[in-house]
């Protein structure tokens, strides 16, 4: 059914071609996003997966031996230009919500783009969320047409 898909191996340099033909028509449809860059001067990567996380294994805080809280990921130059420190609590605003988040201090992440992970937030028993509930900031009006990953 998907035999089609070896014929990106099929290259005598042995590289993979990633122009895919359906890519590269929504890519070519994509609209410019009027988002007021003042208000919203960073980029969500929402729904990160992380080397220990899974699809709601979170679910009972026992389990959770690192990153209990699922902090949002900056860039330390970022924070130091907002003024907060490692480990603070902050509003995580979009244009559809706003949820409190730990920050977490990553030199690997770019600047101007912040993360949080998946697998947070559900409720344990009865009990309050923990961690960020990404739901809340995202819509699901606005995602990917093909994997309909906001």
């Amino acid at each position: 059914e998907y035999d089609e898909v070896w014929k990106l191996l099929a290259y005598k340099d042995k590289k993979i071609r990633l122009a895919i033909p359906e890519m590269l028509i929504e890519l070519a449809s994509l609209k410019s996003h009027n988002v007021n860059i003042e208000e919203f001067p960073f980029i969500l990567l929402s729904g990160e997966r992380r080397s220990y996380n899974a699809n709601q294994i979170y679910r009972d805080p026992a389990w959770r031996k690192v990153d209990a809280e699922g902090a949002l990921r900056i860039h330390p130059e970022d924070a130091e230009a907002l003024n907060v420190a490692m480990g603070d609590q902050i509003k995580c605003i979009s244009q559809h919500g706003e949820i409190q988040v730990t920050v977490d201090f990553d030199e690997g992440m770019r600047k101007g783009v912040v993360s949080l992970p998946h697998g947070y937030g559900m409720r344990f028993q009865g009990g309050e969320p923990i961690g960020p509930q990404l739901n809340m900031l995202i819509s699901g009006e606005h995602c990917d047409p093909l994997s309909k990953t906001p």
